[in-house]
């Protein structure tokens, strides 16, 4: 029995660790093109830094917009708030099945071919800017972070809120002081998921921000001028850091996944 077993637990691990060998080749064979030096001469390069920052900063804004603006609204989708809220959550995730040059395109003809995006794009400059970057990430990343929200509302019990509003708490207070701590694992979550997918965001921001070196320059758009340009030095060194910067969130990720199985409260 005991033999049977073990048979089974390896059948289960020969293939997870041949895929996780056959992932490290893949990712670690980039690096045998270009000599060290060059990646690390690469690093400290002007808009290698440029890029990191500005990618840094439209991610964690992106992030944390679409986390503030996700929760109420997910909140009353999980509750039954919103009046036809299947159709409106359906509108909201309709971008994250679209490929994101779709959804770039549909943002620069809106921006650019229509009264109420010309006026807007004239009022903030969104159009091959610095803001189209935001605006093209938030609308790849929030379907993300409306349905992790969702499920992670949906997976408190609705009885804590129930006993909460008969001690006297307002719908708001509660969803405030029971509902979000109780979720917090699911918000942290939409969080690290929203900024990974911002920062690795391309097709969508590259399409309404343009291409454009020291100014709409993010580490994926910067990787794709440096192989356009034939500069392999710079395009190692920045995927060596989307791979740290991936890896080190990704293991996060997992992290608060385990804590909330561990901690999770159960829906009745």
């Amino acid at each position: 029995m005991r033999k049977i077993v073990e048979m089974g637990r390896l059948a289960y691990c020969v293939p997870s660790i041949l895929l996780a060998l056959g992932f490290i080749v893949v990712l670690t064979s980039l690096f045998i093109w270009v000599q060290p030096s060059t990646i690390l001469q690469s690093l400290i390069s002007r808009e290698i830094r440029f890029a990191i920052g500005l990618s840094l900063i439209t991610s964690f804004t992106v992030a944390t917009t679409a986390l503030v603006l996700g929760v109420p609204v997910a909140y009353a989708m999980a509750r039954g708030i919103i009046p036809g809220g299947r159709l409106l959550e359906t509108i909201l995730l309709i971008p994250f099945g679209m490929p994101p040059v779709a959804v770039g395109a549909t943002l620069l003809v809106f921006f650019t071919n229509t009264r109420p995006g010309s006026l807007l794009d004239e009022l903030f400059r969104i159009v091959f800017t610095p803001r189209g970057l935001l605006v093209a990430q938030f609308f790849v990343v929030y379907p993300i972070v409306l349905r992790v929200l969702k499920n992670g509302f949906d997976s408190v019990n609705p009885i804590y809120e129930a006993v909460s509003r008969t001690l006297g708490y307002t719908q708001l207070k509660t969803m405030i002081h029971v509902t979000l701590p109780m979720a917090s694992h699911s918000v942290l979550s939409a969080f690290l998921l929203a900024f990974i997918r911002a920062l690795g965001e391309f097709g969508a921001s590259v399409t309404l921000a343009g291409a454009i070196r020291f100014k709409t320059e993010t580490i994926p758009i910067a990787l794709y001028l440096s192989i356009s340009g034939g500069e392999l030095g710079s395009a190692m060194a920045l995927i060596m850091i989307s791979m740290i910067v991936a890896g080190v969130s990704v293991f996060t990720l997992l992290l608060l996944e385990e804590k909330s199985r561990a901690h999770g409260v159960v829906r009745a």
